[in-house]
């Protein structure tokens, strides 16, 4: 296998597609420096999976890209393509069959980076396996290039040993090795969670165990508990039914004692009403003589206090006449006093006019003083604040200038530390290493398309699941609608049973007597006849107590029974008549020939006719015989003489004869429905059982679906995290190399700015000054004009006092002048009404007189009419509480009558309640019993009878106790503690496979150590033994060769030693250059002799040697080329000689690279056609 050609695209300088077609044997390529000669290289071990950009002579893989030139935008991807032929099949294996062999690597500025295989995408790790083996490899030493010489020669022993191992084919088995030892690391540390699964299983088996023990104990006692409960339940039912029986006894008695104290009560109550009758018509004639008394107690008090009145008034009028009086006598000496005052009010205004005048014109002098003193002061001032003004302007410029200075060095600081922060953040990020790990396109393709295959069997899973749901939906409503109707129907049955047994009678005296005589008592007759539709109400309504007749099973033995019973009737029948024979055919038009069953319906039912209507009945009437009677289908029962009437219930099924039809109706409906039921539930049961294997089917496949979104979603994580890396790095430099010119150039703006902030500063600073000078004699000018004003305006604050209290006297005795006018002329006022108001009085006075002697013979007319209307009322009142008096007493009576009936009345109420109460408390005590599913009749036999509650009651709380003893109960541990013991034999199982499986890797890593100590070893022989041979060849004599460094061949280091012709070197450290390059070159050639890799690269190799030594160099190529492809750049024209293939780089367009092949051989044989 030889490398036939490289094509480069937007790879570093290559910025075109450039194909580099390389010859067998020796390729020479040449050009001057700087021109991208070692551009191929890089652009070698970058498609090889190089994912360092320090080792691509860059700061980020984003610089493989072509960044652009002077003349060339720059391009968004670059891409490497090697061809290889292997047309004679060397790479085998699965690429044995290939006979040209692409490997393809791109990345785009996002950091995307793809590889393909023939066209193919592929992994890193593919493209890294096809090499495995080889001696090719992005860092191997099949390229050696610019600097690798020296460090090959001076490498550490274990890095000398990786180029061994290379050439060995060791790489492969390490590969391997490492793989297994991560498998072993995974396996231990399965095995480790699985040992603690285990332990945690193990832990709650043993805790398990004992809860199913606990549980199975549970489970006996509750069954033991609901037996004990059923037995005392049966009894109580027993002891409530004998309760009950009782309660119905008092009951009868308290209500016939009720109606009599209640018959005593209704004759109390007519006596009561009866002496109300007097007592209203007594209380009537007391109001008639109460109201003549009221009357002339009234007018005689009228007649009084019309006395009383005109005394007061006369008394009054007096009083108020000699105050009058005084009034006008106080109101006169108050009006004389007031004409005094305004008199003298009157001279004190004369007075103080002139004196106001006066001082209002020394006012206007002293404020033409102020106002010229003002204008002197802001002439001043104007003239100093003009001039503060330019002060305040150079202060205001020096206090600007100066903190922006300020800012300016502060930034000028701040922006110099910024610019050291961004220089070591820059040398920082140039010096980081940007490592890109094997991206997992690989595995996401291989993760989705197992998501997508468990997506469609979900999806199947779904489809199927909402199929046997949709058809499970159908059949749960048709069960649950048929259990529906179940319930009401057996609900339904219950009900007209019930009414059924009520109407049918249920006497217990009665039941035992048909019990000692071996009698059926549920063959009712009732539920024997067969009645026509239509006719239910007038059969039920002929027969009556007759439906309660219960079938005598022997109608030959009815004449043998001579006891009756102790209480209460019974009637029985027999199926057929005494003889055997079969009786006569009743009437067509009997009410017999309307219904069939037993002999003694015929014979009861054939002398009733059945007619249609009334009108028909009436009909009959005439022809019916002694003991006849004609009845129609509702019920109106005709005979001669004599028509029973009965209500039509509302309810068709009310009657005795329709409800039993009712019933068995409803009980056929109940057999079929139950038949539905549960062919509705075997068909749900099947659904169901489908439902729930889909769904346990679809789960695994819901899980599995998860773990592969955790594995796609963790790759990608991975993949994302490495190029978020990338482009933020890349990114961050960028932005620092802004920020980087941008600061410096604001720097150098910052300090231009600062220097003429300083000028200005200081030329403010020297107007300030100036302005300073000039404004001192200003101020002394504004002082002395301030004094002057404050001079004229105490002047003038004086003379403005002065006139203030001139003003102010003389208003104050106007005002004083006006009040006393005002109140002269309400005193007038006042005294003329005090003196009509006196005049007013005299006259009222003048008009009263003496009352007394007009009314007193009135009064005492009054007083006689009273005195007799007194005697009859208390007459009236004496009648009317004799009948009260009676009437009480009878009330009380009433009363204790309506107490005795209260008391009745309470005491029925007690015990119905308490009958209800206890039918209430059967009622649930039976229907816990028929919840417990226990044959009744098996309880009866089972239990003594001499049973007792108590004794039932603590044995159920003893087994309550003991159930509460054993604590909390997990009923689910029998089941969890089975699933549980599969699951720890299924872990046991896992660990025995696990361990096989870590013996089964350890053996493996045995072997692959014990296959590369013997490679290793072989393989160091030989190099050493080749490296011995070239290094005389290439030196012309002197001796090299390898050293262990330790026993162990799988840790143990290698180090070369060498002694050039006539030198006594010891430490390899101490060659020249020259010599170290042919040392490391004879270490090579001695490599590729045990295992040439298809091509080396030698990247100006020859540099340091001297022409003898290049002539050698070359004699070795050539002797190698016949089996190795040599790729030489070189600038050593003996070199170019020797080879036979010439590429030469030039870069005529700066900052891009071309290329000019020429085959060496084919160009002399154009020159010898030539000539």
């Amino acid at each position: 296998m030889r490398l036939s050609k490289i094509r480069l695209s937007g790879f570093k300088s290559f910025v075109d597609t450039t194909p580099v077609p390389l010859g067998s044997g020796i390729t020479a390529i040449v050009g001057p420096n700087g021109c991208g000669k070692s551009n191929i290289i890089d652009a070698v071990r970058w498609v090889m999976g190089e994912s360092s950009a320090k080792h691509l002579r860059g700061g980020s893989m984003a610089d493989v890209i072509f960044s652009g030139s002077g003349s060339r935008k720059p391009v968004g991807q670059a891409s490497i393509e090697l061809v290889f032929d292997n047309a004679d099949g060397s790479l085998g294996g699965q690429y044995a069959g290939f006979s040209e062999i692409a490997i393809r690597r791109q990345v785009n500025r996002d950091g995307q980076s793809a590889y393909c295989l023939n066209g193919s995408r592929c992994r890193r790790r593919d493209i890294t396996d096809v090499f495995l083996g080889t001696g090719l490899g992005p860092r191997s030493y099949s390229i050696i290039e610019q600097g690798t010489i020296s460090r090959l020669i001076e490498a550490r022993p274990e890095a000398l040993r990786a180029y061994l191992e290379e050439a060995a084919g060791i790489s492969l088995y390490k590969e391997r090795r490492r793989e297994t030892e991560r498998r072993i690391r995974d396996t231990r540390e399965n095995l480790e969670r699985l040992d603690d699964m285990r332990g945690e299983v193990v832990r709650q088996l043993d805790r398990l165990n004992d809860q199913a023990r606990t549980a199975e104990r549970y489970r006996s006692l509750k069954a033991e508990e609901r037996q004990r409960q059923a037995e005392l339940t049966w009894l109580r039912i027993r002891r409530l039914e004998a309760d009950n029986d009782a309660l119905r006894s008092d009951l009868d008695a308290q209500e016939t004692a009720l109606e009599a104290r209640m018959a005593e009560q209704r004759r109390g109550e007519r006596d009561m009403e009866s002496l109300r009758a007097e007592q209203t018509a007594a209380s009537d004639h007391l109001n008639a003589v109460q109201a003549r008394y009221y009357e002339r107690g009234s007018a005689l008090a009228t007649l009084e206090q019309q006395i009383r009145h005109d005394r007061d008034a006369r008394a009054r009028s007096q009083r108020e006449l000699e105050q009058t009086q005084a009034l006008i006598v106080d109101n006169d000496a108050a009006m004389a006093d007031d004409r005094r005052e305004a008199q003298a009010l009157e001279e004190t205004i004369a007075t103080e006019t002139p004196a106001l005048a006066e001082a209002d014109r020394a006012l206007g002098l002293a404020d033409a003083e102020v106002s010229a003193a003002i204008k002197r002061l802001e002439d001043a001032r104007e003239a100093r604040d003009t001039v503060a003004e330019v002060d305040r302007d150079a202060q205001r410029r020096i206090q600007l200038e100066q903190t922006w200075i300020e800012q300016q060095e502060a930034r000028h600081q701040e922006q110099n530390r910024r610019l050291e922060r961004i220089d070591a953040e820059w040398a920082s990020l140039a010096a980081a290493e940007k490592e890109d790990t094997d991206h997992t396109a690989g595995t996401i393709e291989a993760l989705t398309s197992e998501r997508e295959d468990i997506d469609e069997h979900v999806a199947s899973l779904d489809a199927r699941l909402a199929m046997a749901r949709d058809e499970r939906g159908p059949i749960q409503a048709e069960l649950d609608a048929q259990r529906s109707a179940l319930t009401a129907q057996q609900a339904r049955l219950a009900s007209l049973q019930t009414l059924q047994d009520e109407a049918l009678g249920s006497d217990r005296d009665i039941a035992r007597w048909l019990d000692s005589h071996g009698i059926d008592v549920s063959r009712r007759l009732a539920d024997q006849i067969d009645v026509m539709t239509g006719w239910e109400m007038a059969v039920e309504w002929v027969l009556e107590r007759a439906l309660e007749a219960v079938e005598w099973p022997d109608a030959d033995g009815m004449d043998s029974v001579w006891t009756i019973p102790d209480s209460g009737e019974v009637m029985l029948y027999t199926g057929a008549s005494k003889d055997g024979r079969n009786p006569a055919a009743p009437p067509r038009t009997s009410l017999a020939a309307r219904v069939s069953g037993p002999v003694a319906v015929t014979d009861l039912l054939s002398r009733v006719h059945g007619a249609m209507d009334d009108d028909e009945a009436r009909a009959w009437l005439a022809e019916l015989a002694l003991g006849e009677s004609v009845i129609t289908p509702e019920g109106r029962w005709y005979g001669q003489g004599w028509l029973r009437l009965r209500a039509t219930p509302d309810d068709p099924e009310a009657g005795v004869v329709a409800r039993a039809r009712a019933i068995e109706a409803v009980t056929a409906r109940i057999d079929s429905t139950r038949t539905t039921i549960s062919d509705a539930a075997s068909r749900l049961a099947a659904v169901d059982a489908r439902l729930e294997d889909l769904e346990s089917r679809r789960q695994v496949a819901v899980d599995r679906r998860h773990a592969l979104d955790r594995d796609q979603a963790a790759a990608q994580a991975h993949r994302e995290s490495v190029q978020s890396r990338r482009a933020a790095r890349e990114e961050q430099c960028a932005r620092l190399a802004a920020e980087r010119a941008e600061l410096l150039e604001s720097i150098t703006a910052g300090q231009s700015a600062l220097d003429a902030a300083r000028a200005r500063h200081r030329e403010a600073r020297a107007e300030a000054e100036t302005a300073a000078q000039r404004q001192r004699p200003l101020d002394d000018d504004c002082r002395s004009a301030q004094a002057a004003l404050d001079a004229a305006r105490e002047a003038a604050s004086a003379v403005r006092d002065r006139r203030q209290a001139v003003a102010l006297r003389l208003e104050r005795a106007e005002t004083a002048r006006q009040s006393r006018h005002q109140a002269i002329a309400r005193l007038e006022q006042q005294d003329a009404r005090l003196q009509a108001r006196a005049d007013d009085l005299q006259s009222a006075i003048d008009t009263l007189a003496d009352p007394d002697e007009d009314h007193e013979a009135e009064r005492q007319s009054l007083l006689a009419e009273r005195a007799e209307a007194e005697n009859a009322l208390s007459a009236a009142r004496q009648a009317l509480d004799d009948r009260e008096e009676t009437l009480r007493r009878l009330d009380r009576e009433r009363m204790q009558a309506e107490q005795a009936v209260r008391e009745r009345r309470e005491a029925c109420e007690s015990l119905r309640h308490r009958r209800i109460e206890i039918e209430a408390r059967l009622k649930t005590q039976r229907e816990q019993l028929e919840s417990m599913s226990v044959a009744t009749d098996t309880l009866a036999q089972a239990l003594p009878a001499e049973a007792r509650e108590a004794d039932y009651a603590a044995e159920l709380e003893r087994l309550s106790s003991a159930i509460t003893a054993l604590g909390p109960i997990n009923l689910a541990a029998i089941e969890e503690q089975a699933t549980l013991a599969e699951r720890k034999d299924y872990l046991d199982a896992q660990h025995t496979d696990l361990s096989a499986a870590l013996e089964t890797l350890e053996n493996a890593i045995q072997r692959i150590d014990r296959e590369t100590r013997s490679r290793f070893r072989s393989t160091f022989d030989a190099v050493n033994a080749g490296l011995q041979r070239l290094f005389p060849t290439l030196f012309g004599g002197g001796e090299a060769y390898l050293e262990l460094t330790e026993a162990d061949l799988l840790e143990t280091g290698v180090t070369l030693m060498a002694r050039p012709p006539g030198k006594r070197i010891t430490n390899i450290h101490l060659l020249s250059g020259g010599e170290k390059a042919l040392a490391a070159v004879a270490l090579v050639f001695a490599i590729f002799e045990l295992n040439p890799a298809p091509f080396c690269m030698l990247d100006e190799v020859d540099a340091p040697l001297d022409e003898a030594n290049v002539g050698r160099f070359c004699d070795l190529l050539r002797s190698m080329s016949d089996h190795v492809q040599f790729i030489v750049i070189t600038h050593n024209k003996t070199t170019m000689e020797a080879a036979g293939h010439l590429a030469g780089v030039t870069m005529a367009e700066p900052g891009v690279s071309r290329l000019v092949a020429v085959d060496v051989a084919s160009a002399v044989e154009m020159t010898r056609d030539d000539t």
